[in-house]
Parts: C-alpha cells; structure tokens; sequence
C-alpha cells in the first residue's frame, strides 16, 4: 500500500493551534491549491492539512495566510459522532514535511 500526497499551494488562513490533553501541539489550515486549467474562472480547491508536534510549533511561527508553501504527506479519513449523535467523516492531510515555495506577496 502507498499513501503519498504533495501540494503546493497558499496558506488560506492563519494556522489555528490547539494542544492535546497531554500538551502536544495540533495545527490545522486549508491550503488553496489551484487545479491546472484553460478555464481561467477556475476556483482553488481548499484542502484541509493537519500539522502535529514540531510541524504545529513550526506553522504556528514561520506561516501565515497568502504564504506559498509545499506539504508532504498522506490522506487521513476520521469518522465521529457529536454530542447530538450525529455522525461526521473528514478526509485531510496528515503533514511530513513542509516547504517554502515562495513570498507571502503576490
């Protein structure tokens, strides 16, 4: 089995930081990444990355919204139930490695 996945796209918020129950760091964003296209009305698809440990205390310093940036990972699927009983599924990318691509200005 393979589970790989790079991006390269802009930061579409500022990383939002929480800690576990044991204080580890947690960082999640949405990475725009545009899809190649000759439609130039093409809106980005805003992929849901989470960062732990290191990769979270990283985000929370060095990146910010409109930043380019290149992520490593592999897809995660986590499924729960809310306090209403309702169910709830989200696939996102689980980080490796991330990269500097580029200025934070366009």
């Amino acid at each position: 089995m393979y589970n790989h996945v790079g991006l390269l796209g802009r930061m579409a918020q500022n990383p939002e930081i929480r800690h576990t129950t044991d204080g580890v760091p947690v960082a999640r964003f949405d990475l725009a990444v545009q899809t190649p296209s000759k439609n130039k009305d093409n809106p980005p698809d805003f992929i849901p990355v989470v960062c732990w440990d290191k990769a979270a205390e990283f985000c929370s310093k060095y990146l910010s919204k409109g930043q380019q940036i290149v992520v490593e990972g592999r897809i995660t699927a986590r499924k729960w139930t809310d306090e209403e009983g309702k169910n709830h599924k989200t696939v996102e990318v689980r980080t490796n490695r991330i990269f500097f691509a580029g200025e934070a200005d366009r």
